[in-house]
């Protein structure tokens, strides 16, 4: 099972409804939404982790967020932090430099605005760095697994992006300005 597979287990029909809450959009938009998110959450963390540099602060994020899964409602019903900045904070950690290609993707895939594209990749990635944290790390810390890390999201981004057809040339693309040398940090 995929990492999107396994977020998606932990956001069942309540969960949806409190991303809609949120967001103020139809449960049927919000879960387009949240489908079209999670491959481009994997896929900027992968660019992002594919630098020694940003492999540290992607495995450091999911130690942070290993609990993240104990209690998805009450993180959902929490919500985004309502002074979260936009570049910073943990998806400026994920993400890095190529934050802003992410929530470009998502908003053209999902057709949410800004600001609300904004919350629900706030939303999402703790729940995406738990899962990572126990299913791919299990008791060892993602720092700890060096090389691996980059490895193993860009696999997942792969595999997300190629069932997940509306965002499958959104991640080729930052793929491509990772290869093509473009710099990370």
């Amino acid at each position: 099972m995929s990492i999107t597979d396994a977020v998606q287990q932990h956001l069942g029909p309540t969960e949806i409804d409190q991303i809609s809450q949120q967001l103020g959009v139809s449960p049927d938009v919000a879960q387009r939404a949240v489908s079209a998110a999670l491959p481009m959450i994997l896929g900027g963390m992968a660019s992002h982790a594919a630098r020694p540099e940003g492999a540290a602060t992607v495995g450091q994020a999911i130690n942070t967020h290993q609990d993240a899964t104990d209690n998805v409602a009450s993180l959902l019903a929490a919500g985004p932090p309502a002074d979260a900045p936009s570049t910073g904070g943990l998806l400026g950690r994920i993400f890095g430099t190529h934050h802003d290609t992410v929530t470009t993707g998502v908003q053209q895939a999902s057709g949410l605005d800004a600001d609300r594209t904004k919350r629900l990749l706030l939303m999402l990635s703790p729940i995406l760095l738990g899962i990572l944290a126990r299913r791919q790390f299990g008791n060892q810390p993602a720092t700890s697994a060096g090389g691996q890390l980059g490895n193993v999201l860009q696999q997942e981004a792969q595999s997300a992006a190629r069932q997940s057809p509306q965002v499958g040339g959104l991640l080729g693309s930052l793929f491509n300005n990772l290869s093509g040398g473009r710099p990370d940090a």
